[in-house]
């Protein structure tokens, strides 16, 4: 019995130590937790996202490339005075009505007249050719106003028998003959500016030119440069217009012609044989100064009907008349003054006067 005794406590101490062993396998195993595995990407789908990245590449580029090309017109467009709204056209057939700004290089072949209206810009690049049709006019817009009591004078056709010189036509001179020739007006502004290299010429189309192959050309705000203006009758600049570095030449009635009120500059042109005047005026006060008028050998170099000009530093030359007063000037000093500051040379008569 003794024996025995002592065995139960080591079977307890033994017990614990079972359980432990035997709870062990009981518990579930660790294991370790590993990311999912991607489905594979369908080929299809591959391509489809290749194509949407080129696209998108592409698109890009276009941006960029478009920013940078828009960048270069405008600053172009800065450089040469050109609108950016302007729409530009090149050697083509032009006649009628301007309503939105236009630009205009390579060769215009004018076929009928030119209005351009109020608030629309006319801009003519370096080295453009305006080529007009000599005694065509394919959609008349002018002459329909009353002068001398006659309507629509200056629609009227053949030659001038009266003695009189109104309405600016001498005895002998063809009428203006509007229905049949070429005018050009812009009431809007003209931005004309060639270079020395690239000027601007304004020209009849006729093999052989006259004097009266089309008829005006007007305009009433902007600047008028560097252009070769030839065989036309009767060239008009409005108020605050610039008008230098011309060549102006063969021309029907007056080169450069001023009327009630007008003033501009008119600076470095070359101005000579003009059917009457090369720069005529009337009640007004231009600028003129450092031009070369001359050879006009038949009638006068300048024409003052009143008015308060500023004539300084011009040549004068080969003129019937250097300069013709019609009137007496305001300033009593103004004859000296002019023949002072002026260059005369092989004219019959420096100045001259009617009264």
């Amino acid at each position: 019995m003794k024996s025995d005794t002592p065995q139960v406590p080591t079977t307890q101490k033994v017990q614990p130590e079972v359980k432990e062993v035997t709870q062990t396998p009981e518990q579930p195993p660790v294991v370790p937790q590993t990311p999912p595995i991607p489905t594979p990407t369908p080929p299809e789908a591959t391509e489809a996202i290749l194509i949407i990245l080129i696209i998108l590449l592409i698109l890009v580029g276009l941006g960029i490339g478009g920013f940078y090309i828009y960048k270069n017109i405008l600053q172009r467009e800065t450089e040469e005075g050109i609108p950016s709204s302007s729409v530009e056209t090149s050697s083509i057939t032009k006649a009628g009505r301007l309503e939105r700004d236009e630009t205009w290089s390579g060769q215009i072949n004018v076929i009928g007249d030119i209005l351009v209206e109020e608030g629309a810009t006319l801009t003519i690049l370096p080295g453009t050719q305006i080529i007009i049709s000599a005694g065509k006019d394919i959609q008349n817009l002018f002459g329909y106003g009353e002068c001398d009591g006659i309507k629509e004078y200056d629609l009227l056709s053949g030659k001038k028998e009266e003695k009189s010189e109104s309405c600016g036509i001498h005895q002998g001179e063809p009428y203006r003959d509007e229905g049949n020739h070429i005018s050009i007006r812009v009431h809007g502004t003209l931005h004309a500016v060639g270079t020395p290299e690239q000027m601007i010429t304004i020209t009849s189309d006729s093999p052989t030119p006259g004097i009266y192959d089309w008829n005006f050309f007007q305009f009433d705000h902007g600047i008028f440069s560097y252009c070769i203006m030839e065989y036309y009758r009767c060239f008009n600049p409005g108020n605050d217009t610039v008008v230098s570095h011309n060549i102006l030449r063969h021309v029907g009635e007056c080169a450069v012609c001023f009327f009630s009120g007008q003033s501009a500059l008119v600076e470095y042109n070359s101005i000579s044989y003009a059917g009457h005047e090369l720069i005529g005026m009337k009640d007004s006060s231009p600028t003129i100064r450092n031009n070369d008028l001359g050879p006009n050998p038949k009638l006068c170099g300048i024409v003052i009907d009143g008015g308060f000009p500023q004539i300084n530093n011009n040549t004068i030359k080969n003129c019937r008349d250097g300069i013709s007063l019609l009137v007496p000037p305001s300033d009593t000093k103004f004859e000296e003054s002019v023949l002072r500051n002026n260059t005369f040379l092989n004219n019959s008569n420096d100045m001259w006067h009617t009264y």
